[in-house]
């Protein structure tokens, strides 16, 4: 049987070798449904893997190595009202199997709405939708004391009216817990793979990104704390803007140039993102998060603007949960999640 340490080394090796070859680049990807949160748990967070064990099955989909046996068989679902009339749905399941490990099986679609279908010359011919979905499998298991590790397999298929494209993704995970579990680490390799049938002869990357998130959990407040780092694989991942260059130009001819250390800062600050839960009883949680990223992304010049801003709250009663998150991507509009999970 091969050594569990070993084992570990080859995952994370093999997560290395993924930077040899990831040609992703910020904002000029397909398939935005893996970005997409899947819950309103981590909505509420701000951040796209839980670097923590905990008791919603759909935020351990995104960390396969957070899958244990206390989420065997769990379920949640959850809404999204996006924009324009496009909506997200996602379920999730959860179940372990003793000899096996702990399995996490999902189902995350967008709709972005009806649209009017028309011939050359404006004719109305009828109506199409377009739609993408991805399947999730996940697994997870303990190999050491302080060590998990996990995996995941995430087939994607887009239907735009008649034309059909389809994508293949997997992530790799390990997470290390302290012996007073107080402190947790995931490093997590997202969305290694490519996409294997296109809408035309260009293949679209997949928004490869490597992250690690640290939690802290204090032990005589009821209050944990995130931070997780993301594309550490690429260290300028700012958006380029010609209509709003970050060197300005005056009236006179004259450059006044971005600040070399306020570039620095803005660069290193895109990649973090903050989080923290309040759980003031076993009943009810507040969350909160902060990306300086996308508020960097989405602000509005000379107005005041809370993009970058998620907030939630989640109700525990018996077996079941109710989660609402808002994630505030523009002053004009934000979408609402909505998660309800059971455990059977």
């Amino acid at each position: 049987m091969l050594n569990k340490k070993i084992l570990l080394t080859i995952i994370i090796t093999l997560s290395s070798i993924t930077l040899l070859f990831s040609q992703s680049e910020a904002g000029k990807n397909g398939y935005a449904i893996l970005n997409l949160y899947n819950s309103a748990r981590m909505t509420s967070l701000g951040i796209n893997s839980m670097p923590r064990f905990s008791n919603d099955a759909s935020s351990a989909l995104t960390n396969p190595s957070i899958l244990d046996s206390s989420l065997n068989k769990n379920i949640s679902v959850t809404y999204t009202d996006l924009f324009a009339g496009a909506f997200q749905g996602a379920l999730a399941y959860t179940r372990t199997f003793q000899k096996y490990g702990n399995f996490g099986f999902g189902l995350q679609w967008i709709n972005y709405g009806k649209f009017t279908q028309t011939e050359e010359n404006g004719d109305e011919v009828g109506s199409f939708s377009v739609n993408d979905y991805m399947l999730t499998v996940s697994w997870g298991r303990q190999i050491e004391k302080n060590i998990f590790i996990g995996a995941t397999m995430k087939p994607i298929f887009s239907q735009y009216e008649s034309y059909t494209a389809f994508a293949l993704a997997f992530d790799l995970a390990a997470t290390y817990v302290s012996n007073s579990k107080l402190w947790q680490a995931s490093f997590v390799v997202k969305n290694i793979g490519r996409q294997i049938d296109a809408f035309s002869n260009e293949r679209d990357t997949l928004p490869f990104d490597i992250q690690l998130g640290v939690s802290k959990q204090f032990k005589h407040a009821p209050v944990i704390l995130y931070v997780v780092a993301t594309d550490l694989q690429k260290w300028n991942i700012r958006e380029n803007d010609d209509l709003n260059p970050r060197d300005k130009t005056n009236i006179d001819g004259t450059v006044d140039k971005e600040k070399t250390f306020s570039a620095f800062l803005d660069k290193g600050f895109r990649h973090l993102h903050f989080a923290a839960d309040i759980t003031p009883s076993k009943y009810f949680y507040l969350s909160l998060g902060y990306s300086w990223r996308q508020h960097q992304e989405m602000k509005v010049d000379d107005a005041f603007s809370l993009a970058g801003l998620s907030y939630g709250f989640g109700i525990n009663y018996k077996k079941y949960t109710l989660n609402y998150a808002r994630n505030e991507y523009h002053r004009y509009g934000s979408p609402n999640y909505i998660t309800i999970g059971y455990k059977f």
